[in-house]
């Protein structure tokens, strides 16, 4: 069977890393709407992966299906030639516009063109070819980029207390994931971040409460009915999914020592629960850590199992959010 014993701790753990390298990324959402000149699904996987490269370098986490802010690429068509001969080649020219906005209200933070072209073939092909020829380094898109994170952050940076207040009013029912993935969208580089930290591991806590309380009765339920093998089995299937960080831990940790005590070593879940009683151990700065990396993969989790983003952008929410390059 699949230990399942720690998973909150490794999980956080796993991720601190590379959260430590950057301190300012924050999902977009990537879309590629159906364009004018129907690309194959090649030049689609190009398109979005040269454009969530491009997003990278800015610290920003490229290719999120739902977020609160997202990058609509479309290609437009300038020119289209074709040679006559025995192997005609065709050419085309086509501008990249790509714009950001709000995926909530539709509010645009900035928009762009490049020119791009390829050859190939058919029509399909040089689309294909003049996406290949876009450098993610490109110098227009990556100020773009850079323009368009820092009106993101000021925009957080201004909207952080509504946002705790929203992901309070989730909490009250019961929507923890949702509440996490809110708070946990907010790029730690805005200036009051502490308070949004604080409301992080406060609504972490109220959800990992909630779980272990009706864990450890199912745990509790399920050694009761059959205080044999099988009843630890069940139970200590729950008791290895605890946090150690809940409140009621202790409770868990009691309960596991009087299956242990009956069962014995045999138990299957006697060597998990020992190391169970070392996660309760860890320092107070260390919890802190895996709460907050914790309730980050809740969100992003989250963010993964909803429905693709639906774009309608209202360009004049920015007057100076046009930028031609």
């Amino acid at each position: 069977m699949k230990k399942m014993v720690l998973t909150w701790a490794l999980l956080a753990l796993s991720t601190l890393g590379i959260r430590a390298q950057n301190q300012c990324e924050f999902p977009l959402t990537i879309v590629i709407p159906e364009q004018a000149v129907q690309l194959s699904p090649m030049s689609v996987t190009q398109l979005t992966s040269k454009i969530r490269q491009a997003v990278t370098l800015n610290g920003m986490t490229g290719g999120t299906r739902y977020s609160n802010f997202c990058i609509v690429a479309n290609l437009v068509e300038t020119s289209n030639n074709m040679t006559s001969g025995l192997r005609p080649l065709v050419t085309v020219t086509t501008a990249l516009e790509l714009s950001v906005s709000n995926t909530r209200t539709g509010d645009s933070f900035g928009s762009t063109s490049i020119n791009l072209s390829g050859a190939g073939q058919n029509t399909k092909l040089a689309y294909l070819a003049s996406i290949s020829s876009l450098n993610p380094q490109n110098t227009a898109l990556q100020s773009f980029l850079k323009a368009t994170k820092k009106k993101i952050v000021s925009y957080y940076e201004g909207q952080a207390n509504n946002i705790i207040r929203q992901a309070k009013t989730l909490s009250g029912k019961q929507d923890f994931e949702q509440a996490m993935y809110l708070l946990t969208s907010i790029p730690t580089c805005i200036n009051n971040y502490d308070a949004v930290e604080t409301a992080i591991q406060s609504t972490f806590q109220t959800f990992v409460n909630q779980d272990c309380a009706g864990k450890v009765n199912k745990a509790r339920q399920a050694w009761n009915a059959s205080q044999d093998r099988e009843g630890a089995k069940i139970a200590g299937a729950y008791l290895a999914a605890i946090n150690p960080a809940a409140q009621c831990s202790d409770e868990a940790a009691e309960l596991a020592d009087e299956i242990h005590q009956r069962i014995g070593e045999e138990w299957e879940w006697a060597k998990d629960l020992k190391e169970f009683g070392k996660e309760m151990a860890r320092s107070q700065v260390e919890l802190e850590k895996m709460r907050i990396e914790a309730a980050r993969a809740i969100g992003e989790a989250y963010a993964e199992n909803q429905q693709p983003t639906n774009i309608t952008v209202n360009q004049n929410f920015l007057n100076d959010g046009q930028t031609d390059e």
